[in-house]
């Protein structure tokens, strides 16, 4: 499926935030955000879904919001996907979360709308119900498979040869880093830079989002090498005004000459 737009992602993590979370996403949103991932992973599952029906809540409706990590979480918050680390399993989460849910596009949310008032998800083992135009997986479905076509799935990759092993049927982008340095995971791996990021969007068969240091000033760089997009985290939690830094982000991403997928 088609990523967000604009193609910039931010990931939360209270523990950096200058602020109430919440509060600070509305602003990053306020400021042109239309694509947020939850990634809250020292909190239980309980309160990750209670945080995000907050967050669900509070932003508008035609926001994309996923959950780092856990099916659960974006299954019990009507979530619109799910980011897996490394070698995740794509393809069982978009059937787990297809079994649970007949889906909107993106942005209206996995139960959104979707089931009547008052009357649970199915559970997780009863037969998915799909309609004809919700086969497959990804845009061009896996033949042979039922799952959940609309939602978002991404994972974490580190080199060409992670990317190159996905199946563009049940994953529709990678989020590949550090690009350059971060404050966020200080000394997380060696940074990729220019070349180690082509490299990556070279192999990979879906769009690639580059993370990590990633700032105003070198979006255009993460887009002449390769990428779809761009992906941030400290550099909106700790904003004095993350509304403004986030305007920033979108306007870099704007006027960049996109090359990826």
């Amino acid at each position: 499926m088609a990523l967000p737009q604009p193609p910039l992602l931010l990931v939360t993590d209270r523990r950096q935030a200058r602020g109430e979370l919440v509060a600070i996403v509305c602003a990053a949103v306020a400021g042109g955000c239309r694509w947020v991932s939850l990634r809250e992973k020292d909190l239980t599952e309980d309160e990750q879904v209670a945080l995000a029906l907050r967050l669900r809540d509070a932003l508008p409706d035609d926001l994309c919001l996923t959950a780092h990590g856990s099916v659960e979480v974006a299954r019990q918050a009507g979530l619109d996907g799910v980011h897996l680390a490394a070698g995740g399993d794509a393809r069982g989460t978009r059937e787990r979360l297809g079994r649970a849910y007949s889906l909107p596009p993106c942005g209206g949310g996995l139960g959104r709308g979707v089931m009547p008032p008052g009357e649970p998800p199915a559970p997780l083992g009863a037969p998915p119900t799909p309609s004809p135009s919700l086969q497959g997986g990804g845009e061009q479905g896996v033949p042979g498979f039922t799952g959940a076509p609309h939602t978002l799935i991404g994972m974490s990759v580190h080199s060409p040869d992670e990317a190159h092993t996905l199946n563009p049927g049940t994953v529709d982008y990678v989020i590949a880093g550090p690009f350059a340095e971060t404050a966020s995971k200080p000394g997380y791996g060696p940074a990729l830079g220019v070349e180690g990021l082509a490299a990556i969007v070279r192999a990979s068969p879906v769009p690639v989002i580059a993370v990590g240091g990633i700032a105003a000033a070198n979006v255009g760089v993460c887009l002449a090498a390769g990428a779809a997009g761009i992906a941030v985290m400290g550099s909106i939690m700790r904003a004095a005004d993350p509304a403004a830094e986030m305007a920033r982000l979108v306007a870099a991403l704007a006027g960049a000459q996109p090359r990826g997928r």
